[in-house]
């Protein structure tokens, strides 16, 4: 679904009155900004389905008018889309004048205008380049610069997202097109391939020629942009049940870790959202739901605090979020602002920049996909009228706030040798856009007179030097010369992550290694990418002799990544390797590739029974593959319950089946848990009793009394038992009470912590008062007695962020069972509703199967200190709704304009956008602070334990 506008994440907006004379209804669009108005351009039924949108030179807004997509029956209007061309010839804001430019595709989904004058095109499946060669005002030359052949034909999961560089060439991107397969084709024949590998951008030259895959791992990169500093940027729609959709920083060789084979909800093992996964990259940020118009704003048509901002249409959120850049690392995070807010009927598709420097904004009208003769084309100007400076001298016009007008002068000044020797000097300008363009015009023409090593040292204060750098940096890379000095430690990492680009000869192989571990996940991502485009650097190493697993990871994807056939003779040497996280890389790529000549290796993986989850899904993952399955949720759960019912699988594998199955799928019953529970092995029948407790049946609950009561079943599996009834303890408190009077301290500690917050009978209190009378002489057993009752049960405990005090005092014995048992527990922490391990629990938060690998120290202060550290895709919201109602919750689904969140007590909300009055980003954790006031120490120690031991 939502693929066709992409983008969520961050604030609705307070309602400010419409300025100007126009008067749209209270679902008008907004700006956040006084000095700022938005204004009605055009409505229906001048122009109707409106999609993408783009200004030419003269100021005439060309606007996609969709007739194809979802047509419904006996729909009036025209066979195919049309281009409109809207003017307003008066100058009253309005447009007055709106003609046909072109007609006749289908599924049409991006429009943008070359600087050249050009308009290119993209529908589903081609992108065609129109020219106007009469200036008629009307498209009289068609060429087409690609063409995607595939049965996919989902309206808008194809090609979209146009996008120039600085020489005019093209970037552009195909969404995951349901996992069919498809050839990409250039205009000189050649041919890329793909099919469920995700989506992808690509580049060609301004003519369809030597096409190629940039980056990968998107769901559908419905917009990208570029900055002055030719730093290329995406918006990716749709994270299904994964949100938010993501900002990307889009880096050649990149993959962002959606693979849709693997299944829509991005959640499989082989997949990342957020750079979870060796070898996949971190978003920028999460942004709006459904995301679509992108741009990088640099003109003066809005104040000077906007330039170089990046604007996203969120077409679901009903606004237009802006995003201020911030550098981290070799990447970079971005911070929203608050800019435009409309209200259930605004859904903003596409963004263009006029000549003076306003913003036009396309806008679908309705949630309706289908077409229904709705749409609007707003703008947004100054309230005040603005002094313009458009000079025609290129002299002048290089010093022009407006990004064209001055790109174009650079381009003239590039084209003669006094034009050029200008060009040098602005590189000492003031202004950090006049020295781009500059520079990127100097660099464009093949001038060797710009002293760019001095560009590259320079120690300047300007917010645009650091960029400027790296730019020059990039630029002796691509030319050849030698810029290994730019790769020392103590240099920025964008300089570090451009210099890599220049290593390529075997002298260059240590260096190239050392780059595999590094910290920052895009300089690892570049060093992969520059030693697979390397032959003889990659050839340099011995494998067996890189003792490092991170080093040798590395070395897997730059294999992989260099497509040579007789890479793929190493993956049986990376399957045996020992080290689980290149044997995990090694199994995805049997898996990604079908690799069927490794499948005995996958087989004989298999039989190894102490097989973690992970590597167990991994490898079933892997050998489905190569026999020709699907992999999706629905089909791993089928495989893997039949897995489960199998008598004749050796119980060890029945246990990591059960883990793989929801205990909400149908064919898990009642009854085949009851089988597993009868059955001899202690490991099948105490996983039996944990998908017992998760599973929805009524008759879970007698099946689990009758467990915990159940003498020949052992302890472990008793305690677990007695887990289960935690979330129901009401009901049974009389047997929770025999439980907690028990010799057996496993036990007696599960039937004290599942009574904590019931209310008891004064005949039960009595009980307890009693229980606590007699483990006075056990504090630890005392502190799980006074909780139940309600007492104090913990003091003199160290502040949250003392962590060196708090490590000391959980030091000493700790029960690893029983932390797993209060990782899960509903009366405590719950952590399993947000987080998995193994298998079991949620996959709201991160998956915490290997946590184990952090310092203790680390795991400790997660726990104590939640919102020290909140990656983008764990924002917590605070949500107003019209009823008067605050609540804050955790991002977990999204269907159109219902939104689903996470609570901090781990209940699920939703919330309709209409009925929604502002949301905005916390800087906190919906994880809560008190954690550990809930817990005794010793269950802390437990706690710890259990997180410890995952590695």
């Amino acid at each position: 679904m939502k693929q066709i506008f992409p983008l969520l994440a961050l604030c609705l907006l307070s309602a400010r009155p419409v300025r100007g004379e126009e008067k749209a209804g209270a679902d008008a669009p907004r700006a956040a900004d006084d000095r700022l108005r938005v204004d009605l351009f055009a409505a229906a039924p001048d122009v109707v389905q409106p999609i993408s949108l783009d200004v030419d030179s003269r100021g005439r807004v060309l606007v996609i008018e969709s007739h194809t997509h979802f047509r419904p029956p006996n729909y009036k209007g025209p066979k195919h889309d049309r281009i409109l061309m809207m003017e307003d010839t008066k100058g009253e804001g309005k447009a007055d004048r709106i003609t046909t430019f072109f007609e006749g595709t289908t599924a049409t989904m991006s429009i943008a205008v070359h600087p050249d004058g050009s308009v290119y095109l993209a529908t589903r499946n081609e992108i065609l380049r129109l020219r106007d060669t009469k200036d008629a005002g009307k498209a009289d030359e068609k060429e087409r610069i690609a063409f995607l052949d595939t049965k996919g034909d989902y309206p808008h999961d194809g090609l979209s997202g146009l996008c120039f560089d600085s020489k005019g060439d093209l970037y552009f991107g195909i969404g995951e097109n349901l996992g069919a397969h498809y050839k990409l084709v250039g205009s000189d024949g050649t041919t890329l391939t793909g099919g469920g590998e995700g989506g992808n951008v690509f580049w060609c030259t301004a003519d369809g020629k030597k096409l190629r895959r940039v980056a990968t791992g998107f769901w559908n990169p419905f917009g990208t942009c570029r900055d002055v500093f030719g730093r290329l940027f995406t918006v990716d729609n749709d994270p299904d049940e994964s949100p938010p959709c993501r900002m990307v920083h889009t880096v050649e060789g990149g993959d962002y870790g959606f693979q849709f084979r693997y299944g829509r909800a991005g959640r499989h093992v082989f997949q990342a959202w957020d750079g979870q996964l060796q070898g996949t990259l971190p978003m920028m940020t999460g942004v709006g739901e459904a995301p679509c118009g992108f741009l990088c704003y640099e003109s003066d048509g809005l104040p000077s605090e906007y330039l170089g901002n990046l604007l996203v249409a969120s077409w679901a959120d009903h606004r237009v979020e802006r995003y201020i850049v911030k550098a981290r690392g070799a990447s970079f995070g971005a911070e929203q602002k608050p800019f435009i807010q409309g209200g259930k009927d605004f859904r903003p598709v596409g963004l263009a920049v006029a000549p003076d420097g306003s913003l036009f904004v396309s806008d679908w009208v309705l949630s309706d996909y289908n077409l229904h003769g709705r749409g609007a084309v707003w703008h947004v100007r100054r309230a005040k009228r603005h002094k313009l400076d458009r000079p025609t001298n290129p002299y002048e016009a290089l010093l022009s706030p407006n990004r064209p007008l001055r790109e174009q002068a650079a381009r003239k000044l590039a084209a003669d040798d006094t034009g050029l020797e200008f060009l040098r000097k602005q590189l000492k300008a003031n202004d950090v856009r006049v020295q781009a363009a500059s520079l990127t015009a100097l660099i464009d023409s093949g001038d060797r007179k710009a002293d760019l090593r001095s560009i590259a040292n320079k120690e300047g204060k300007l917010p645009g030097d650091m960029a400027m750098r790296a730019m020059a940096v990039r630029a002796l890379a691509a030319r050849g010369d030698d810029v290994r000095e730019f790769l020392d430690a103590k240099r920025p990492a964008a300089e570090r992550r451009e210099a890599v680009a220049g290593l390529h000869a075997k002298e260059d192989a240590s260096q190239l290694l050392d780059l595999l571990a590094d910290k920052d996940p895009f300089l690892r991502s570049a060093a992969v990418t520059q030693l697979a485009r390397a032959p003889e650097a990659l050839a340099a190493f011995h494998r067996e002799e890189v003792k490092d697993p991170v080093r040798r990871v590395g070395l897997l994807l730059a294999y992989r990544a260099s497509g040579k056939p007789e890479a793929t003779k190493l993956v049986s040497d990376f399957l045996a390797d020992p080290d689980e996280d290149v044997r995990f890389l090694a199994v995805k790529w049997v898996a990604d590739e079908k690799l069927t000549q490794h499948r005995p290796l996958i087989v004989e993986a298999l039989k190894d029974r102490k097989l973690n989850v992970r590597m167990y899904l991994a490898l079933s993952t892997a050998l489905a593959r190569v026999d020709g399955q699907e992999v999706n949720e629905a089909k791993l759960a089928d495989y893997f319950l039949e897995r489960v019912a199998d008598d004749r699988s050796p119980a060890d594998l029945r246990v990591k089946a059960l883990q793989m199955v929801p205990p909400t799928h149908k064919k898990l019953t009642t009854e085949l848990l009851g089988k597993l529970l009868a059955q001899d092995d202690p490991a099948l029948r105490l996983e039996a009793v944990r998908t017992l407790a998760l599973h929805p049946d009524p008759k879970h609950g007698e099946m689990l009394l009758a467990a915990a009561r159940d003498e020949k079943l052992g302890d472990a599996l008793r305690a677990q038992a007695i887990l289960g009834l935690a979330d129901r303890s009401q009901e049974v408190t009389d047997d929770l009470l025999r439980f907690a009077e028990c010799d057996s301290s496993s036990l007696r500690d599960e039937a004290l912590r599942a009574l904590v917050d019931t209310k008891p009978t004064p005949a039960q209190r009595d009980r307890l008062e009693a229980l606590a009378s007699r483990e006075r002489k056990r504090p630890e057993a005392a502190a799980l007695v006074d909780r139940a009752l309600g007492r104090p049960f913990a003091k003199d405990r160290p502040k949250a962020e003392d962590t060196a005090a708090w490590l000391k005092r959980l030091e000493g014995p700790a029960d690893e069972a029983a932390g797993r048992r209060i990782f899960a527990n509903p009366r405590l922490g719950y952590c399993s509703r947000c987080h998995r391990i193994e298998g079991r629990g949620v996959n709201l938060g991160p998956d915490l199967s290997n946590v184990g690998r952090n310092e203790r120290r680390s795991i400790v202060e997660s726990i104590l200190q939640p919102s020290a550290v909140v990656a983008p895709h764990y924002t917590a919201w605070r949500i107003e709704t019209k009823d008067g109602k605050v609540r804050t919750g955790m991002l977990t689904n999204t269907n159109l304009d219902e939104y689903t969140y996470l609570d901090e007590k781990a209940n699920l909300f939703k919330v309709l956008t209409p009925d929604m009055v502002e949301a905005r980003p916390l800087l906190t954790s919906i994880m809560p602070v008190g954690l550990v006031d809930r817990l005794t120490d010793q269950e802390m120690r437990d706690l710890l334990a259990y997180l410890c031991a995952r590695r």
